[in-house]
């Protein structure tokens, strides 16, 4: 007879220190997956905590408050075991102090009977936005020991409960080459459970599918994969999608980018199936890492399973179809993901900050106009997941009095929301110059309209004269003009125009929102003070190419949805109106746009995937160029010169880089120097690696 089980895996929206939430949280992910009839749940990594404790990490008071936590989950489990009466084995990700002092990235393992061990990171996070050496030590990979407070094995361990074997690889073990499956294998694990916090990416997804695939195929086992979901630490976003593999194919796929505190996802898998996979493949058994089993005597399996709780795939009745992303080509799939992960970071901000909504300072141009949108694409992707009377709930109080209760009457979700909420939420500013036109003051009046914000708009002009007059008090003699003084007459436009959209945050109680792009951030085209003014950068981690195209596709296809009221795609028709402009920052008398100022944007964007992605310098980025086809363009004397100019650029303005605002980790590069790409400020400007380039263009 074939031995089932029920796995469940839980996608949790935690909070760093929120230990209170954080817990409540768990164990309302605990009782689901009773409800459910789970035998394994599954939870995510760091998940008691969160994950971006950052420095807190290595504070002794921080761990009590941890193991504080812990033991009230335990508590509860043991009274929720009671009630419920499954026999269900739990993991939980959490922070584990050694009473040596060395902090491990471990799982707690336990069910209603108690706590039965700790499993251990073996191998931790140090690239791009991640720095766990700087706090946790990676865990010997043949060592298992006993932990002195807790008296229960900690280490490699693996479960057997009456002969269902567990282990595991945490995140970062499951990505390298020489992953710990493979010592499981050899230990003949039924499950490899994977507690997880990886972040968004564009394109991640389908890498963590793999090895989750691969992971069940290679190994014979069931393979459960959980992570977090949100804007955890306020920039990186967690996607939550968790998944299990069975037999070599995936059996259940989690929702992803939801804003529901908790996610489950559970399906009943057959561990006969799996065994057979290793009995074909089997290899010699390493019988000295039997000593590091943790044998239970909890009763997992059923020959007959309970099909009443048996879901087909997931069971989020708001899900967007893991078929139809599926389907969707590869462009489509990475601006639906971007667009959905930038709107779950921006409904966070919104409720962890308690404060009432956005200001956006409107341009006319691309990046404003996609900030604002997806403003609304947050409200109107939480409004369909949680349905109009839990999403309501969540709005600010004193607005409840002047929006209505949602009924049929009142038109669609869509109409409801742009008429009666999204007024209270966005406020758009236009403030021109006697350099703005009547082109860009259209464009952002009718993208504002066309997504509900409220719209304002003044002319700070007589602002910027003010400021001119007294500089020029200072310098009678030699007053400023655009020959000798075009910068600083362009960035006092910018900077007049911060002060007031900062008060009409102040005023409004809501987030400032700044509109500096990547690619302007690596040559530091942006004014300090001025479009870099704000509290959260929303459209920072994505390339100037990125949203352009991203724009192009709101407007004319539109971002899938499948919620309360079916499947369809939203557009934002009114993006025609910036669509059609070229990139302009509207500081000149004279017609002005971004790439003559610059370069091509799809140049520039090239040059910065080089160089931080693939990690080249001037002459190899060049010849990379030249292999992509731009010789077809351009000649390597022209690349040459958008080399130069956007080294020159990049390593001018580091400084800029880190005075900018927080923004959202999105594309798989970032220029955040706190977080991803550490540059010194001061530097020789890669004068060198440029005079090579030179002296290989002269010898083609």
């Amino acid at each position: 007879m074939a031995d089932y089980l029920t796995i469940a895996t839980a996608s949790l929206r935690q909070l760093p220190f929120d230990f209170a939430g954080n817990t409540q949280r768990i164990i309302k992910a605990i009782e689901k997956a009773y409800q459910a009839n789970a035998n394994i749940l599954l939870m995510p990594e760091l998940a008691l905590t969160g994950y971006g404790c950052e420095d807190n990490f290595t504070f002794q008071e921080f761990h009590e408050a941890t193991a504080n936590a812990l033991e009230q989950v335990l508590q509860a489990t043991s009274m929720l075991g009671q009630k419920y009466q499954t026999p269900m084995l739990i993991a939980l990700g959490l922070p584990l102090l050694y009473p040596g002092g060395q902090v491990y990235n471990a799982s707690a393992i336990f069910s209603a009977t108690g706590l039965h061990g700790f499993t251990c990171k073996q191998f931790l996070a140090r690239n791009g936005l991640h720095y766990e050496p700087r706090w946790f030590e990676a865990w010997p990979r043949d060592q298992v020991i006993t932990h002195p407070h807790y008296q229960v094995p900690m280490g490699n361990i693996v479960i057997d409960s009456l002969g269902v074997r567990i282990g595991f690889e945490t995140c970062e073990d499951s990505w390298i080459s020489n992953r710990p499956g493979r010592d499981l294998y050899q230990r003949n694990v039924d499950i490899i459970l994977n507690p997880s916090a990886s972040h968004f990416a564009v394109g991640k997804f389908d890498i963590r599918e793999q090895f989750i695939l691969e992971g069940s195929r290679a190994f014979g086992v069931t393979y459960a994969y959980a992570n977090l979901n949100g804007t955890e630490n306020g920039t990186s976003i967690f996607d939550a999608g968790c998944m299990i593999a069975s037999e070599g194919r995936m059996v259940s796929y989690g929702d992803r980018f939801n804003c529901q505190d908790v996610l489950l996802n559970y399906v009943v898998v057959n561990l006969s199936a799996n065994r057979v996979t290793r009995i074909i493949s089997s290899e010699a058994i390493n019988n000295h890492q039997q000593q590091w089993d943790v044998k239970l005597s909890l009763k997992l399996t059923t020959q007959i399973p309970n099909w009443n709780h048996t879901p087909s795939i997931t069971i989020a009745d708001n899900n967007l179809l893991h078929e139809f992303w599926d389907d969707l080509n590869d462009d489509d799939q990475d601006h639906s993901e971007i667009c959905y992960a930038l709107a779950n970071g921006l409904w966070d901000w919104m409720q962890r900050t308690h404060t009432e909504g956005f200001v956006v300072s409107m341009s006319g141009g691309a990046d404003s106009g996609l900030a604002a949108t997806l403003v609304y694409l947050s409200h109107y992707l939480a409004l369909h997941q949680f349905g109009a009377t839990d999403y309501r709930q969540k709005l600010p109080t004193k607005w409840l009095e002047a929006i209505p209760e949602y009924s049929d009457e009142l038109g669609d979700y869509g109409t409801w929301l742009r008429r009666y909420v999204m007024p209270k939420v966005l406020v758009c500013l236009y403030q021109g110059t006697d350099n703005s036109s009547a082109v860009t003051f259209n464009a952002a009046q009718a993208v504002a309209e066309n997504i509900g914000a409220t719209f304002h708009h003044w002319n700070v002009q007589q602002l910027v004269d003010g400021y001119i007059h007294l500089v020029n008090a200072v310098y009678p003699e030699h007053p400023l003009n655009w020959e000798d003084d075009d910068i600083a007459l362009q960035n006092i436009q910018a900077r007049t125009r911060s002060p007031g959209v900062w008060m009409l945050a102040n005023r409004e109680n809501k987030l400032l929102i700044a509109t500096s792009n990547l690619s302007e951030s690596a040559l530091g085209y942006a004014t300090m003070d001025g479009d870099t003014s704000g509290v959260l950068s929303v459209v920072s981690g994505l390339s100037k190419t990125r949203i352009r195209k991203l724009n192009s596709w709101l407007e004319k296809q539109g971002l899938p949805i499948d919620g309360k009221h079916g499947f369809h795609r939203l557009t934002i028709p009114a993006l025609y109106q910036i669509n059609v402009q070229q990139p302009t920052a509207e500081l000149r008398p004279t017609e002005q746009t971004d790439e003559e100022d610059l370069m091509p944007y799809i140049i520039c964007d090239s040059i910065m995937d080089s160089y931080l992605i693939r990690q080249m310098w001037p002459k190899s980025i060049l010849i990379d160029l030249l292999m992509q086809g731009y010789g077809q363009t351009y000649t390597p004397k022209q690349l040459g010169f958008f080399i130069e100019r956007w080294f020159r650029l990049f390593c001018r303005n580091p400084w800029k880089r880190y005075g900018t605002r927080a923004g959202f980790h999105v594309e798989q590069i970032s220029l955040d120097p706190k977080t991803f790409h550490r540059f010194p400020l001061l530097n020789a400007s890669f004068k060198e690696p440029l005079e090579q380039m030179w002296h290989y263009i002269d010898t083609l």
